[in-house]
This record gives structure tokens, C-alpha cells and sequence, in this order.
């Protein structure tokens, strides 16, 4: 069990727009924390995780039932719904969750239609959201800003953007992408990821070390830039290799962001846990006890998928953690 308190501000807020970070010295608030096992209450290939009130959802590939919602204030207590065809209630093998800070509900997107389910005592019902424009391939995520205003990521072999965008119509108010001819003669994999705190997106360029914050303008809808941090100097043009940020989640709440990596010289081997005030001050890594892949934020609780499949998710509790 790790002990750490956590400073905390009532408000939202952000460093100085586009002041870049570019030194931080980790040996100081690195530390070292021991994650403890919790079973999963059935079997799951977990191949995304989203968080709902006291619910876990794990959206499960290559097994039916498709998805498992599980209780975590009864623990023995899950749903398990959803099996791939062509029928009015099946989903397509392209179904995904949606991620969103909605109460009582959540989200599945499944091609032409999303789904907004409700949950009450033992019962799970949806209602369908019909959609103008389907989303046929290469969106990997998406979040739910209200009912038509989503980000999501996009990602195809000479593409790779989040956009703004309307969900019903498909049309894309805002974006932030790579460099114009940045795919030309080039054949390294470019991938983002993000997550949405109140309007406020966080960005982590996962092939060289870099993470953005933006403002979301809702009025605008567009993307005003906040800050960054490179603190290594490298950058898509310049990529480096050994000791890069391999970024694999960020999980958010009102006073900090956490962002997975493996910032190592040998990625494979080591998981750290970084974490940041939103005014972009770095106050904490936490070097993890083995390898994880994915993790989300429940209630003060990180729940950590390993990159082996097992049948555990890990533990950390945020709560407990002393941030100065």
C-alpha cells in the first residue's frame, strides 16, 4: 500500500498558454509503489476500459458477451450484454465504447447509431441515437462532450488527428494533427491519445515525447492551445528512440492528469505513472511494480489492465498518495 496526500484546488486551471516545459527532474518525486490484485467477476479479453459512476465498463474482444459492466461498490455484482450479428440489438465487430463523465449512463458507438444505456437496480436498458453521417474505419475513440459534440481520434496509415466534431453529422470543426508532409517517405507509426476533464483536453504524442493541454471553446468549437511539455526536445522531424515516452493513457480529475508511459531506455521493461497539476507542474512519478497496458480512474482508484492478460485488474489508490 503506497501512502501519498493530495493537494488540492477547488477550480480548474491552467498555466500560461503556450509556455513550453522543458526541463523536469523526475529523480527528485519519483517513487517507487506496489499494486494490489482485484479479481475480475468473469472472464474478459479487455481490450478497452471506460468508468461510470461506481461502474467499471470493459469492453471485451474476441468473447462474447461483447461488454461487462461491473459494480465496484458491490464487487460481485456485474452485467455482461452484447453479442456481434446483424440483429436489431447485436453490435458490429467495430462497436467501442464511449468515454464521457456522464451519471447513470453510458455510451456504445456501433457504426451508424450510438447507444446511450441506462442502468436502475438490476435492469439495463438503451435508447438508440441515430446517426446522418456513419463512421465507416480508422476512428479509434471517442468521447462525449453532450449529445452531438464529441473529440475523436482518427488514425489511418497517412492520417492521425483529434478532431472536434459533430457526431450526427460528421462534420469536424476543429483539429490537431501532425505536420503537413510529416508521412511523406516515412514509415514510423504515428499515434495520439487523449482524455477530456471538463474543457480541458490533454494530448499525449505518443511516438515522441510530448504532451499538450488545450481549452475546448464550446461556443467556437475549437481547440485553444494552453501548454506543452517536451522536456526531452525531441519532436516528429526528430524522434528519439532511446528513452522516449511511450504514452499508453492519461486518466484526468479536477485537480491533476496521469499519464501512463514507459519514459525508459529500454520500454518494455519498466511502467511509471506521471502526474501533473494542470498548470503543467509536474509533482509525482510513481514507478509501477510491472508492465501495464490501460487503466481508468474510478472514485480516488486506478484500475490498471498488464500487458499479459490475466484475470486481475490492479489497484492504486490515489487517495492515499502524497502530492506537495
Amino acid at each position: 500500500m503506497c501512502c501519498i496526500l493530495l493537494s488540492s484546488c477547488n477550480n480548474l486551471k491552467t498555466g500560461n498558454k503556450n509556455v513550453p516545459i522543458t526541463q523536469i527532474e523526475w529523480d527528485n518525486i519519483t517513487e517507487r509503489v506496489t499494486l494490489e490484485a482485484i479479481k475480475l467477476p468473469t472472464l474478459c479479453n479487455i481490450e478497452n476500459m471506460a468508468a461510470s459512476d461506481s461502474f467499471i465498463l470493459l469492453e471485451n474482444r474476441l468473447m462474447e458477451p461483447c461488454f461487462v459492466l461491473w459494480d465496484r461498490v458491490n464487487s460481485e455484482k456485474f452485467f455482461s450484454f452484447g453479442e456481434e450479428g446483424n440483429g436489431p440489438e447485436d453490435f458490429l465487430p467495430t462497436a467501442m465504447l464511449v468515454q464521457s463523465t456522464e451519471k447513470n449512463n453510458f455510451r456504445i458507438w456501433n457504426g451508424n447509431s450510438i447507444r446511450k444505456y441506462q442502468y436502475k437496480g438490476d435492469s439495463l436498458t438503451f435508447d438508440t441515437q441515430k446517426l446522418d453521417c456513419p463512421y465507416v474505419g480508422f476512428y479509434q475513440r471517442f468521447f462525449a462532450i453532450n449529445d452531438t459534440l464529441y473529440c475523436g481520434y482518427k488514425a489511418s496509415p497517412h492520417e492521425t488527428e483529434i478532431h472536434l466534431l459533430n457526431i450526427n453529422t460528421g462534420k469536424s470543426y476543429d483539429s490537431i494533427t501532425v505536420n503537413e508532409g510529416y508521412f511523406d517517405n516515412k514509415i514510423m507509426p504515428y499515434d495520439l491519445t487523449f482524455q477530456v476533464q471538463q474543457d480541458k483536453l490533454v494530448v499525449g504524442r505518443i511516438r515522441f515525447n510530448q504532451i499538450e493541454v488545450y481549452q475546448i471553446d464550446r461556443e467556437k468549437n475549437k481547440f485553444n492551445s494552453l501548454f506543452t511539455i517536451n522536456y526531452k526536445g525531441d519532436s516528429p522531424e526528430n524522434p528519439i528512440t532511446d528513452g522516449a515516452c511511450y504514452m499508453k493513457s492519461i486518466n484526468t480529475d479536477n485537480n491533476f492528469f496521469y499519464m501512463l508511459n514507459q519514459d525508459t531506455e529500454h520500454p518494455g521493461e519498466e511502467t511509471y505513472l506521471d502526474i501533473f497539476t494542470w498548470e503543467g507542474k509536474p509533482v509525482k512519478r510513481l514507478q509501477l511494480d510491472a508492465l501495464y497496458l490501460d487503466g481508468v480512474l474510478l472514485n480516488n482508484m486506478l484500475y490498471l489492465k498488464k500487458y499479459t492478460d490475466d484475470d486481475n485488474l490492479y489497484m492504486l489508490p490515489l487517495n492515499l498518495l502524497q502530492i506537495l
